[in-house]
């Protein structure tokens, strides 16, 4: 594999891995310095390092550039802190665990990374950006929701500052990623919070900025991603929960049946009361069952859990309904990406097209118990489900956070589907959760989608106070919001307004006792067994 380096101006040294291009590093500078490469050579990888010494170890780097599609980076920018108010909760916001391990990222420093060339073919910087700061963390930003494999990489490294973007830039990215109202709610939060000077700034940025529209990227096509080779005989074991919903249950065990790739064992968890309770039996499945006089989705998974034997876990709901490729499909798409985490689509009848980055393969900022598979050894080491969610929300994003920022490899196929029918009773509603869903809140004038106690708990773990404060905004704001025609939006907003005191008065009840229980519960190891 080729590697070309774009190094310094000032740097004297060797390099055999490919052709070296000397720049100053400037967006300008560095957009020139890849056009020559492009009109040379589109193929293999590019090292961009501003230095006059290469790191030691860089000789290895070669092993890093065997896969396509990918960006390494040794040395990170700022997160930039006003994307916390229009995106205050997102995987991708989340610090590591531990920074002196790989993880993945899009806050990538072009003064030290490395680059398919393939990537850089639609186009690179932006020269509409003040900042290299700016500029590289929003085309790999970019990147990212096309398709790209982005992460850290200890051996890249050779310092620890981290190199801050602008306000102008920050608020450039909410513009192009998420549009005016985004920016507005910004620089109005901004206003609310005191801070008049980066309130203006960002309000002069938006002036400027708002006619402009970003340079379009390509999503990756990864069409070979099915011929990628299976792992020699490998022992998946499917975790099925169960709570009185044999008729969905018995359907999708079936559907296993003729699975393409064996399921190696399939456990289900049944938390029926006893006097419901039936036999569960299939002839020709590897079937074990367990029976629990108390239901709770965390004990019941840590039961199963606890009880695996298999190389790989795939987490189903009981009332999914799966194709005969499901498990070898999950496989392929974690061998092709050497991934630790495959993330499949959770389709639901009626529910009409996804967003745009939902219907791409890419790096998962989600992780859903009803349709992923995840790597035993790499579930050992993160820990099972936290007993916390057993009868609330977000334990199956408490799982996916805490594999990601222990710096775990999700990659999201949405071509890997499963039907899910939501079924009317069982699951959380056996524990009075869900009785509003977000999709309720806003198709009703009179329902209120308030986060759960745990969500704020989940929140606590893994955000920071000003995320943590913004998230609240959005969920009283989202109050007022309502789909259908001016009427019926009037209705809502006035109806929101009535029950405001009331729903702060809950918000804040509820902030307190996850507070509570986030002060009376070890976050360092989660527990582990039900």
């Amino acid at each position: 594999m080729i590697i070309d380096l774009v190094v310094d101006a000032s740097w004297q040294g060797e390099w055999t891995l490919g052709r070296v291009y000397k720049s100053d590093f400037t967006i300008t500078a560095l957009q020139q310095a890849v056009s020559e490469i492009l009109g040379q050579s589109t193929e293999g990888y590019l090292y961009f390092y501003k230095g006059t010494v290469l790191p030691k170890g860089i000789g290895n780097i070669r092993k890093y550039a065997e896969k396509p599609n990918r960006i390494y980076t040794g040395h990170t920018v700022a997160f930039p802190g006003l994307i916390n108010y229009p995106v205050p909760l997102s995987f991708f916001n989340f610090k590591p665990f531990d920074r002196t391990k790989e993880f993945s990222t899009w806050l990538v420093s072009l003064e030290n990374c490395l680059i398919d060339k393939s990537l850089l073919k639609t186009h690179f910087l932006d020269t509409r950006f003040d900042s290299l700061a700016g500029a590289g963390a929003w085309w790999t930003f970019q990147q990212l929701f096309s398709g790209a494999v982005i992460r850290y990489t200890p051996l890249l490294k050779y310092q620890q500052e981290i190199q801050p973007i602008p306000v102008n830039d920050q608020m450039r990215m909410i513009l192009y990623f998420m549009g005016l109202k985004w920016g507005l709610w910004t620089c109005f939060r901004l206003i609310m919070t005191g801070k008049l000077f980066t309130a203006i700034s960002s309000i002069l940025a938006l002036i400027e900025i708002n006619s402009q529209q970003p340079l379009p990227v390509n999503a990756i096509d990864y069409k070979g991603w099915r011929q990628a080779a299976l792992p020699p005989n490998p022992k998946v074991s499917v975790l099925i929960p169960t709570v009185d919903r044999y008729p969905y249950l018995f359907r999708m065990l079936e559907q296993l049946k003729w699975q393409t790739v064996k399921p190696f064992e399939i456990l289900v968890i049944d938390q029926t009361q006893e006097e419901s309770r039936r036999v569960i039996a299939l002839d020709g499945l590897p079937l074990r069952v367990f029976t629990m006089p108390d239901a709770g989705q965390c004990r019941s998974r840590n039961l199963g859990l606890q009880h695996t034997t298999g190389d790989y876990i795939l987490f189903l709901d009981d009332d999914d309904e799966v194709y005969p490729e499901l498990i070898e499909d999950h496989l392929r798409n974690m061998a092709y990406f050497n991934a630790d985490i495959s993330c499949g689509l959770c389709q639901e009848p009626g529910q009409g097209e996804l967003p745009k980055h939902f219907r791409m393969i890419r790096m998962a900022d989600i992780f859903s118990t009803n349709n992923g598979m995840v790597k035993h050894k790499i579930l050992e080491q993160t820990g099972r489900f936290d007993m916390v969610y057993d009868r609330g929300q977000k334990a199956d994003g408490d799982l996916g956070a805490r594999l990601y920022r222990s710096g775990a490899l999700l990659v999201m196929n949405p071509e890997i589907k499963v039907i899910h029918h939501r079924a009317p009773s069982g699951g959380l509603r056996k524990h009075n959760v869900r009785k509003v869903t977000y999709a309720s809140s806003r198709n009703t004038v009179t329902d209120f989608r308030l986060p759960h106690v745990t969500e704020l708990y989940f929140n606590l773990k893994n955000l920071d106070a000003v995320q943590q404060r913004e998230y609240r905004w959005h969920s009283i704001v989202g109050t007022f919001s309502v789909r259908g025609n001016v009427l019926k939006k009037l209705v809502k907003a006035v109806w929101a307004l009535v029950c405001l005191p009331g729903n702060l008065l809950e918000l804040r009840s509820r902030s307190h006792r996850a507070s509570r229980i986030f002060t009376e519960t070890s976050t360092t190891q989660v527990p582990v067994t039900s």
